[in-house]
């Protein structure tokens, strides 16, 4: 049962004990006054002040000194106890656990030169503002490499990116989505993207037209202090899930690697939400680690949803930094892209609505995550002892109030006493949230 369900309820309760007392006394014969002032005296004694005491206060302090750990929390009171009692925390992506600086470990060309592999996916990611497709453009750019303009971008999550070159239309992605597409993929790239993928690494095709050109090996390294930091926060209680729109084999490298209890492998945006949903009726409530726009659809889903602080400002750049360095481009990719037959533009992606994180954590850092579970774990101790104090303390003023206890020589309340008893407690609760 909620806690806010529970004090309406407790409110409710008293308002009908003094009403029935009331409708008791006069039965009984006492005169109105006195019977007023008895259940006047109930309602004093069972004020809900004690009950909206016992975390507002606790979990603020505890909000205010996430500060420390360069954790930003909104709404402290929810998100915290949210954090706290959640039992399991999804991952959306393996690139949440890495130490963020990809970089692009090898180009597999086929048929075509590597710079013209490069050049080619690069024209095709510059529409992109996904880190891995950003990688791409950013590393052509360092080797001066020229691109080829592009038309009709579309990005499918989870799967990859494409436009149309000179009629043609270029993909990067999975072998899974590109073999959709009906894209020949041989077997030799096939076997060397799953070798790299039992190694961590993550394999990205890149087709043109019906055929493969070749592919581009990205790596980021996963660091000690993250790994340490996942077995501390299972040591805190949370089930670790990874859900990723990488192969099947890259992800249960990451799991071995990383020894989070479970993942899942090729999901779509809508698959991961139907995932965090299907949670959500096993277990009370459900936290999520992503980003805020790329991860829409399952953080709509979750409970509590946390994402890294956004990185600080670039400075201005200069119009020389910002000049796009070209050189000639590569005649082969050029007579190849103009053979290919026609396609049609691809639709522009529909735009999402982005969804707003409860917590934000530091780039990266894990640990201040594990360090506030426990914190907002402590605090919550806290405040289930408050409520105990709470309700001991009605357990002994509202049977005093309604006069109960005079057949065993326990005086019955005043309304004032019943007053200075109900404020007590909560000022006596206000003072013990200062521990947090």
């Amino acid at each position: 049962m909620k806690y806010s369900l529970a004090v309406k309820i407790w409110q409710l309760f008293i308002i009908l004990l003094a009403a029935g007392l009331l409708a008791y006394r006069l039965q009984s014969g006492e005169t109105l006054v006195a019977a007023l002032i008895c259940a006047l005296t109930v309602l004093l004694a069972g004020l809900p002040l004690p009950l909206f005491c016992t975390s507002p206060l606790v979990l603020h302090r505890v909000g205010r000194r996430a500060e420390e750990l360069g954790v930003t929390v909104r709404k402290a009171s929810k998100s915290l106890a949210l954090l706290a009692e959640a039992p399991k925390l999804v991952i959306c992506s393996g690139t949440m656990l890495t130490k963020g600086e990809p970089f692009i470990e090898q180009l597999i060309p086929e048929g075509i030169s590597q710079n013209s592999l490069l050049a080619l996916a690069a024209s095709v990611a510059n529409g992109s503002s996904r880190p891995l497709p950003r990688l791409i453009y950013d590393t052509a750019s360092d080797r001066h490499l020229r691109l080829q303009p592009a038309i009709g971008f579309n990005e499918v999550p989870g799967q990859g990116i494409e436009a149309v070159i000179s009629r043609a239309p270029v993909r990067i992605g999975t072998a899974a989505w590109l073999k959709n597409q009906d894209v020949e993929i041989s077997a030799e790239l096939l076997t060397r993207a799953d070798q790299l993928a039992l190694r961590g690494k993550l394999p990205y095709f890149v087709s043109s037209g019906k055929y493969t050109r070749g592919l581009i090996v990205i790596e980021d390294e996963i660091t000690i202090d993250t790994v340490s930091s996942l077995h501390r926060l299972q040591r805190l209680g949370l089930s670790l899930l990874l859900l990723s729109d990488a192969n099947k084999r890259t992800v249960t490298a990451m799991r071995k690697q990383t020894g989070i209890d479970e993942a899942r492998a090729e999901l779509t945006q809508g698959e991961k939400a139907r995932e965090v949903q299907l949670l959500r009726t096993r277990h009370a409530a459900i936290a999520i680690l992503g980003d805020p726009e790329q991860d829409a659809e399952p953080f709509a889903a979750a409970d509590l949803r946390l994402a890294w602080l956004p990185p600080p400002a670039p400075a201005q750049e200069t119009e020389a930094d910002a000049r796009k360095i070209e050189t000639a481009a590569d005649e082969n990719l050029a007579k190849e892209l103009s053979e290919m037959p026609p396609a049609e533009n691809a639709p522009a992606p529909a735009a999402k609505p982005k969804v707003p994180a409860d917590i934000l954590l530091p780039k990266g850092d894990l640990l201040a995550l594990a360090r506030l579970r426990h914190r907002a774990e402590k605090a919550m101790e806290i405040v289930r002892q408050h409520r105990l104090i709470a309700a001991a303390a009605y357990a002994v003023l509202v049977p005093l109030a309604t006069g109960l206890l005079i057949p065993f020589g326990l005086p019955a309340l005043s309304p004032f006493l019943a007053f200075c008893g109900n404020v007590g407690i909560a000022i006596l609760i206000l003072l013990l949230s200062l521990r947090a």
